[in-house]
């Protein structure tokens, strides 16, 4: 049976030739080699009545049979060597002639996913075709060309260029074992898709978290360390160069393309997105840019975004595709992400959001890029935090302004602070006093008049008459055309609430008396105005859109004092039974004749209040 030998960081691995196997880093083929310099479709095996053809797919680096590169394809022999990438293997056409299997191997190699989780793999798993799957996509979806990844060219003989792999020293934790430590394993058939981890030092960052930016340390212990000197010099003059450049800027959206910008300064990323994360958890772009310039959408990965988010500790990958495949991480191989890095946006171990650099060449982030990254993206959270909290300042501020229009101030303070609640949504309140004013022919004395006068007549009206509502504590509804509706029971509930709202409307009567004798002796027509009150359950709360809210009650309770209203004349103030049997003996009323209101079934009770008896004693505060 033909078969390929290829060299793994365990020793040797045999895989059963089918009649047409396709070799390359996607997930899709019959054998996927988890090296990051062969492409994602890098060539096909195929049986011909002579014999096995290898078929290059247009590969970039190439595919080199016995040190020649293959045009096109080539014709197989029992003991070739086949070299790919950094991956080399040995053709073995079955026919029992014993071949050498010492292939070369890179230098300071690593394994990621040992062989024996692999042994068991069945179709359908990660990284293994459907059974019965040929292993070739067809020709339409083969790419004639693949990106070449920047400053990396084709190399002969099949040897990676230096800059295609980063060095990592002996003795590094990215470096793996010795090869003398690795223990071989006998070579076995793998009838199904196989998945084979080539010996690729690069490969050891990706899938892993990556190792917390260090601290800057003492200069004593670092003098004798240049290269520790050069990474800490490069990461305080990227921050300071950050927070000379956008250190006060106070727009959001300016701020997170100003870092974007600025990241692509000293990363050669193609690609960048900045998330900030919403209180459900999700993350929303806010700033994405494009080196080549163009504005099409960039698609990130949500594997590598939860795994961020999650360890809160930043990622490098050189080969997104092979290092997540487990995690069926698609949209990085649909969206062409090789090489990426990650990193939270953190403040106090609060994750705000996450930055995303990528590109679509392979290995072309280094250890020092994420320390970088890593660096700035910290400073660029301090920077958002900051936005935030002066944000929320300028709301609460805005929220201060717009609930003293509408509370008395204490009550506004209450409710800033958070010791009361005004949200959304209506609650049930037992008990309140609604009151309602309205100037007489108000509609009347208007006719004519020009719309600038109205207006200032009103607001001088209307600035005397609230200011007596907030002195006993009640709560400003709204205005209504020429009318003013109040309650006294909402937000806040007091014992005396019906004796707060009749002394202010005793009150108003008052000002409004001192208010039309200015306006007599300028030569204007004087106020008449009429006030009804009731007491009794509503609902109150916040209506409107999540952009504009109002307070206000609603129910029968508020219906009634509107109508007590229209029925009171000039200078009355008509409140229902029900408030008068809450008033005691503190003011001087006169009963009137029962009034026939609107949706009551029987003629209700009214008193109209004259004044507050010189005995009684007013409890405002």
């Amino acid at each position: 049976m033909p078969r390929l030998i290829l060299a793994t960081a365990e020793g040797t691995q045999a895989i059963e030739l089918r009649p047409i196997n396709s070799l390359g880093r996607h997930p899709n083929n019959s054998i996927q080699l988890l090296d990051k310099i062969v492409s994602k479709e890098h060539c096909i095996l195929e049986q011909r009545d002579t014999g096995f053809v290898l078929r290059d797919l247009g590969s970039l680096n190439g595919t080199y049979v016995n040190g020649e590169r293959v045009r096109g394809e080539m014709p197989l022999k029992h003991g070739d060597e086949i070299s790919l990438g950094s991956t080399r293997a040995r053709y073995d056409d079955g026919s029992g002639t014993e071949i050498h299997h010492n292939l070369p191997v890179s230098p300071g190699a690593v394994q990621q996913v040992p062989l024996h989780q692999r042994a068991s793999m069945t179709p359908g798993q990660p990284g293994v075709p459907p059974s019965g799957w040929s292993g070739v996509s067809p020709p339409s979806a083969m790419p004639a060309t693949h990106a070449a990844p920047q400053g990396q060219a084709p190399h002969p003989g099949g040897q990676p260029s230096s800059q295609a792999r980063p060095p990592f020293p002996p003795g590094s934790p990215l470096a793996g074992p010795p090869m003398s430590q690795r223990a071989a394993q006998p070579m076995k058939p793998n009838l199904s898709g196989t998945r084979v981890d080539m010996l690729d030092s690069a490969r050891a960052i990706g899938s892993q978290i990556a190792a917390q930016t260090k601290g800057f340390l003492p200069f004593d212990q670092v003098r004798a360390d240049p290269q520790q000197l050069r990474v800490d010099y490069e990461r305080l003059r990227v921050t300071w160069e950050l927070t000379r450049d956008i250190g006060l800027e106070r727009d959001l959206d300016t701020l997170l393309r100003k870092i974007l910008y600025a990241l692509f300064k000293f990363v050669n990323a193609d690609r960048g997105v900045i998330l900030l994360r919403q209180p459900d958890g999700s993350l929303i772009d806010r700033a994405a840019y494009r080196r080549d310039g163009s504005d099409a959408t960039i698609q990130v990965s949500s594997t590598i975004l939860a795994h961020v988010i999650k360890e809160r500790a930043g990622v490098l990958t050189h080969d997104a595709s092979m290092d997540f495949a487990a995690s069926k991480g698609k949209s990085m191989i649909l969206n062409r992400i090789s090489s990426a890095i990650v990193v939270p946006l953190l403040h106090e171990n609060e994750v705000l959001g996450a930055i995303w650099l990528d590109s679509e060449s392979l290995a072309q982030f280094q250890q020092k890029d994420l320390e970088l990254i890593t660096a700035v993206g910290n400073q660029a959270a301090i920077f958002i935090q900051n936005l935030f909290l002066t944000k929320k300042v300028q709301e609460d501020e805005i929220m201060r302004e717009r609930f003293s229009r509408l509370l008395s101030p204490n009550v506004a303070e209450q409710v800033i602070s958070g010791k009361l609640e005004i949200k959304k949504g209506g609650i049930h309140v037992p008990e309140c006093t609604v009151f309602n004013s309205d100037i007489r022919g108000f509609t009347r004395m208007s006719e004519g008049a020009p719309a600038g006068v109205i207006l200032e007549l009103l607001n001088e009206y209307f600035e005397l008459m609230v200011e007596q509502v907030f002195k006993y504590e009640g709560t400003l509804d709204k205005f209504m055309g020429d009318g003013i509706m109040a309650v006294w029971g909402a937000p806040v509930a007091r014992e005396d609430d019906a004796c707060r709202a009749v002394a202010s409307a005793i009150d108003q009567m008052q000002v409004l008396g001192k208010f039309n004798r200015r306006r007599v002796e300028g030569g204007h027509p004087p106020l008449a105005v009429g006030i009804g009150l009731h007491t009794g359950p509503l609902v109150s709360g916040y209506v409107g859109s999540s952009k504009a809210l109002s307070y206000t009650v609603m129910g029968d309770t508020a219906n009634t004092s509107a109508r007590l209203c229209g029925i009171a004349l000039s200078g009355q103030i008509i409140v229902s039974e029900f408030t008068h049997a809450r008033l005691g003996t503190r003011f001087e009323v006169d009963e009137l004749p029962p009034a026939s209101l609107k949706g009551k079934e029987k003629p209700l009770r009214i008193f109209n209040v004259k004044k507050e008896k010189p005995s009684a004693v007013a409890k405002v505060g």
